[in-house]
């Protein structure tokens, strides 16, 4: 068998065993009210309140989970015991509450001592044992008191026919007080009506106030219910109802099954008012959420135009900035440019310059060494003259031409040299000059590769401005995208906003809802407990030995308080009647020429068997809950009423068919001139 622990139809089949149990045992519960005993499984816990949807739940199969589907298997085992048990003892308290209404005694509601399967089971089959022997005493008792319905049915026909004489003699007495008096005003003729209000005798019978109270106690259920349903909650009520609905139908509610009701109602309110509790938790937290996301919201809002402030403000500068360097470095270029030109120019002028200087300095040098070859020629003519002088005795003529010549040619060697000497200083002017201008242009070389440095310089400086153009871009776009995204966690927080509003809107909506409607509930309740007090309080004018009346100690007052105790019988009967007046009509038209006769239940037994008696019962029970056609309207406990349409209004007659738990009489109500109301007698009801 280990091989079946943990399998999912094992477990499945528990479950629906369990919720089967659970059936039974809430139909056994309607009618003999909650076992409390404690549970075999949690022994801290009564059994009949354990929550079984939540247990279901919570041991169920789990796909990959082998561990704990075995352990929701041996969980549901233990449940199912737990049912039975608590089953047997249900069975138990029936036969109790079957045992104790024969004595006459009543059953405690106090929790139950905890006990074993045996001994639970022991004590069922004793109380079974027990419902036995009282069955079959019953049985014998039926047998004796059958010999004697015999004689009760022909007492009773002997009565009948007593009683339709002095109908008939008291019906002509009231005929000829009408026609002799005067007429009687409308508010005496509407109070002078015939109200039947239970007695002694039939007090076990439940009244039109218990219905229309059970009547209000279920809109009150469905309410919840549907509160239940909406809200997705388990509702163990209706559970109970539906239980109830498949035993009872339409029947009314015993005491004990009132009793489980209201429990069950207030299970189910515990729960909606928990569930409201969390939602109004989970709605405060949202709310805070909400407003500290709002409060971001603008935060972020103000941060992102700061940012676009600031943004706008950094590319502007930089746009002026670029701009600035971009005229500067134009400025500059054409700065370089015109001092290249120059110094290029300067440059040309000073290379020709140089050119024709380095030509004058070689012809200068030529014509200083043809003129030291001419000098040095004349020294040697003047040496070779002065020694052909010497030598030769040359004529004194000669000599002085001769002298004259080495004069001029002397005078032209210092014009010459003094001509040599400015070319000198000329040519070292020049020479200095040419070197200034080297000078210049070494300067000039050097401030062109310093601002040819100054160019790189502001050119990668421009390249940075570039590359900080791009960041700023990038980081714009990556703002642009934050902005993006912060505006779409906007538009969802706003989404979500709105969906949490229309969900507090919702909630409100139904709480409030909910509280009008179990305000207006409590009304109903109310006005019904006023109604039920108010009909207790003051019941119908009969003999004050059987009925006796509370009173306020204002006549006044109590006339009031009797006066709308009277009103409201008055329109319950104008209710039955209208029934019956439908009914009637139905039967009318289904079949006009038939007679119908009522007979009397006890001469219908009087020639059957005790199992045709019981079917007959039944056959009746059920044709006067089903067939909408009939002529006698059956209440709570089979009580039937049929109301004569025919006599005058001061002569109100109301035949009552006897039920099973006895028969009902109604005597004549006569209203008189100068009097208020009198009235014969109140409704007596005779339990066989």
């Amino acid at each position: 068998m280990t091989h079946l622990l943990g399998r999912q139809d094992c477990v499945d089949s528990l479950r629906k065993d369990v919720t089967d149990l659970q059936g039974t045992i809430l139909d056994v519960m309607s009618r003999a009210g909650p076992a409390r005993f404690p549970s075999w499984k949690f022994p801290d816990k009564v059994s009949c309140d354990l929550d079984l949807v939540t247990l279901l739940e919570h041991y169920d199969f789990v796909e990959g989970d082998e561990e704990f589907s075995q352990h929701s298997h041996i969980a549901l085992l233990e449940l199912v015991v737990d049912r039975l048990l608590l089953l047997l003892q249900s069975f138990t308290r029936y036969t109790d509450v079957l045992l104790a209404e024969a004595k006459g005694s009543s059953q405690s509601r106090v929790i139950g001592p905890s006990m074993s399967i045996g001994l639970v089971v022991k004590r069922y089959w004793n109380s079974l044992l027990k419902v036995g022997n009282l069955y079959q005493h019953t049985l014998r008792e039926r047998k004796s008191a059958n010999k004697e319905a015999s004689e009760l049915q022909m007492k009773a026909a002997e009565q009948e026919s007593l009683r339709d004489k002095a109908n008939s003699s008291t019906a002509s007495l009231i005929r000829a007080k009408d026609q002799s008096s005067t007429p009687v005003p409308d508010s005496c003729a509407r109070d002078s009506r015939t109200v039947g209000c239970q007695t002694l005798e039939s007090s076990m019978v439940p009244c039109d106030a218990c219905a229309r109270s059970q009547a209000s106690l279920k809109e009150v259920s469905n309410t919840i219910i549907n509160i239940c349903q909406s809200q997705n909650l388990p509702s163990s009520l209706c559970c109970f109802r539906e239980a109830v609905q498949g035993t009872l139908g339409e029947k009314p509610l015993s005491s004990t099954d009132m009793a489980y009701w209201a429990s069950e109602q207030s299970k189910d309110l515990a729960r909606i008012n928990k569930h409201f509790g969390d939602l109004l938790n989970l709605v405060s937290p949202l709310k805070e959420s909400l407003a500290a996301s709002e409060k971001k919201q603008v935060e972020l809002k103000q941060s992102v135009e700061s940012f676009k402030g600031i943004l706008h403000k950094e590319k502007g500068e930089h746009q002026i900035r670029i701009q600035e360097f971009q005229s500067r470095m134009e400025e500059m270029s054409m700065k370089n440019e015109w001092a290249v030109k120059k110094l290029e120019g300067e440059r040309e002028e000073l290379r020709k310059g140089t050119l024709s200087l380095e030509e004058r300095n070689c012809r200068l040098k030529e014509e200083l060494t043809s003129q030291q070859a001419s000098i040095y020629d004349l020294e040697r003519k003047r040496e070779a003259l002065l020694e052909e002088m010497r030598t030769q005795l040359v004529d004194k003529g000669v000599v002085l031409a001769l002298e004259e010549r080495v004069r001029g040619l002397r005078t032209q060697l210092a014009s010459s040299s003094t001509q040599l000497s400015s070319t000198i200083t000329e040519l070292d002017k020049e020479k200095a000059k040419f070197h200034s201008m080297c000078r210049q242009q070494e300067s000039l070389q050097l401030k062109q590769r310093a601002l040819l440095q100054r160019v790189d310089a502001l050119d990668q400086e421009c390249e940075e401005l570039k590359s900080s153009l791009g960041d700023q871009e990038e980081h714009l776009s990556q703002l642009s995208e934050e902005r993006a995204g912060l505006q779409s966690q906007l538009s969802q927080q706003q989404v979500l906003t709105e969906e949490l509003q229309q969900e507090k809107q919702r909630l409100e909506q139904s709480v409030s809802e909910l509280q009008r409607s179990i305000s207006q509930l409590e009304g109903q309740v109310q006005e019904q407990k006023e109604r039920e007090k108010l009909l207790v309080s003051f019941p119908d004018l009969c003999d004050t030995s059987q009925c006796p009346l509370e009173s306020t100690g204002n006549v006044v007052t109590d006339m009031q308080k009797q006066l709308q105790a009277n009103s409201l019988r008055i329109s319950v009967l104008e209710e039955d009647n209208s029934r019956l007046r439908n009914s009637l009509s139905k039967l009318r038209e289904s079949t006009p020429h038939r007679e119908y006769q009522l007979i009397p239940q006890k001469q219908l037994w009087s020639h059957s068997s005790p199992s045709q008696k019981q079917d007959s019962l039944e056959t009746t029970e059920h044709s006067a809950k089903d067939s909408s056609s009939s002529i006698i309207s059956w209440e709570n406990e089979g009580t039937g009423k049929m109301s004569a349409s025919a006599g005058p209004p001061a002569e109100r007659w109301e035949n009552r068919t006897p039920a099973a738990a006895g028969g009902y009489r109604l005597a004549p109500t006569v209203s008189f001139p100068g009097h208020s109301l009198l009235k014969g007698a109140a409704l007596q009801g005779r339990r066989k």
